[in-house]
């Protein structure tokens, strides 16, 4: 059975899961359960890290087999897309230290109550690990401590279509192309579309200025809250370009939405299988944020290779500041609020993912 001291990681056999899993593991001997609802995958995976890690099988969408899973945890990670969210709700009445990947099933109404619901219990919760959110609110952050306050936050990510990543990423960025989103500018609210406005950004070297698109990245939802940003947006670019400018030119029609569906039905996976085998060599990624206050601007960046690799990095450092209790303040957190910008970059930094400041 679980110990207080174990460690669930929800996916952990999965594309970005099991490099968290990697990481995870050696830190924590014989405290790590790999769960899923494939418990042979678990096993499998399990045998190839050791360190005493274990296989766990469970349904998330069931609430009781949650409970049942989390019976014994202290620290829970979620790796895969949530069609509900029962393993957030159940971690906040139950005081443990919990995070994932993408807190998109978060956002809403419901946040105030869930934080009540975690102070209550003591239960740490630590929305949006990887990428975005997660680097990018640690370097927003950052940006926000260095100019002294928060006018704008702008978060633009260069992803290749050729990168590895798990379907359930894939899938979420089709289901944003869906529907119309909310953005923050000049302190009001307004709907934006998905690749309905584009903007040149300079990328870090080799990549250089790109066209951008918006997109919303859920790391801006809550900077008018945390950092107190009249504006904040996320942009998109796409490697090939060709790919963006059409997505761009659908939205301008109003067409995307309706390919976004097509997309995500059956008969359109074989389309974006090639596509990807087509780009298979192209797997090179830019994360740049920038912060404005008071006519003073300033960004911060990472470039690399294999997004993944760096998403699992970045997750498996807030696990373990979870875990270790280095994070020890009761309540529902977003990176932004509770990592520490120079002690998290110098451990990305170790492990191989050095960010780079500018101006």
């Amino acid at each position: 059975m679980p110990t207080p001291e174990d460690i669930l990681i929800v996916g952990g056999y999965g594309v970005v899961g099991r490099l968290v899993s990697e990481h995870v593991a050696p830190l924590f001997p014989g405290q790590v359960w790999i769960a899923g609802r494939d418990r042979d995958k678990a096993a499998e995976a399990c045998r190839a890290l050791g360190h005493g890690t274990r296989p766990r099988a469970f349904d998330m969408d069931d609430p009781a087999a949650v409970a049942t899973a989390l019976s014994g945890v202290g620290t829970v990670m979620v790796c895969v897309a949530q069609r509900a969210p029962h393993l957030l709700h159940r971690a906040a009445e139950a005081g443990l230290a919990y995070t994932d990947l993408s807190p998109r099933l978060a956002f809403g109404s419901g946040l105030p109550a869930l934080a009540q619901s975690a102070r209550q219990s003591g239960a740490r919760l630590l929305l949006g690990t990887g990428l975005s959110p997660g680097i990018s609110n640690v370097m927003a952050r950052r940006l926000a401590d260095q100019l002294g306050s928060v006018d704008s936050v702008q978060t633009s990510i260069f992803l290749s279509l050729g990168d590895s990543y798990g379907p359930d990423s894939l899938r979420h960025v089709f289901e944003s192309l869906e529907r119309p989103f909310e953005v923050q500018r000049d302190g009001r609210t307004r709907r934006a579309y998905p690749f309905g406005e584009r903007l040149r950004v300079t990328f870090p070297a080799p990549f250089g200025p790109r066209t951008t698109y918006m997109f919303p990245w859920s790391d801006a939802v809550n900077y008018p809250a945390t950092l107190g940003a009249r504006s904040a947006v996320g942009r998109f670019a796409l490697d090939p370009a060709w790919l963006g400018s059409t997505a761009g030119l659908l939205a301008q029609g109003r067409l995307l939405p309706r390919v976004a569906r097509a997309a995500l039905a059956h008969e359109a996976s074989a389309a974006v299988r090639w596509l990807k085998q087509r780009y298979a060599q192209r797997a090179d990624f830019a994360l740049v944020v920038e912060v404005e206050a008071a006519g003073r601007r300033c960004s911060m960046s990472l470039v690399g290779s294999k997004q993944a690799y760096v998403t699992a990095a970045a997750a498996a450092e807030m696990l373990r500041m979870l875990a270790a209790r280095e994070i020890s303040a009761p309540g529902l957190w977003f990176a932004e609020q509770v990592i520490d910008p120079e002690r998290f970059f110098g451990a990305l930094g170790r492990a191989g993912w050095p960010v780079q400041t500018h101006g």
